[in-house]
């Protein structure tokens, strides 16, 4: 494991990845970085104390604790809801919707049977939320689902 702690700036760099945590004031104030090199490291201070090598990283775990718990945080911030994954479904399916919104005017000059088939695959669109049988993660990533209905040529 690589580790790199600056405490003044809060931030701590596990393995090349750097979170900003929000308390590091356990460390002794005099410490202006923590570098941590597989199984030896050293201490560097902001004052006039030379560098210390250390051979154990135990004494600040915490550090890589308080890592850990920024990654989950951001991990965490990151997961889609079921509400979002319908959210988008709706906004795709709405989008189908208004892109065929022409077929339904007068003027369109499309034969009735057209019509109708277009007014066949609206309905088919509007009641998705209900006949689907694929979950709503899946229709907005698939947009071939076999659940969407095939549009009127």
């Amino acid at each position: 494991m690589r580790l790199t702690v600056v405490p003044s700036d809060k931030v701590v760099i596990k393995d090349g990845k750097e979170y900003t945590v929000s308390d590091l004031s356990y460390l002794d104030s005099n410490i202006h970085a923590i570098q941590w090199y597989d199984d030896k490291g050293e201490i560097e201070y902001v004052d006039d104390t030379a560098n210390l090598a250390i051979t154990d990283i135990t004494p600040y775990n915490q550090c890589v604790t308080d890592w850990e718990a920024e990654k989950t945080k951001e991990a965490e911030a990151n997961v889609v809801t079921a509400e979002q994954w319908e959210k988008w479904f709706r906004d795709i399916r709405n989008e189908l919707l208004l892109d065929s919104d022409w077929t339904q005017v007068s003027d369109n000059q499309l034969t009735d049977s057209k019509k109708t088939e277009w007014q066949t695959y609206r309905q088919a669109l509007r009641d998705m939320p209900t006949t689907k049988t694929g979950t709503y993660e899946e229709l907005v990533l698939n947009l071939g689902h076999s659940d969407y209905p095939t549009k009127p040529s």
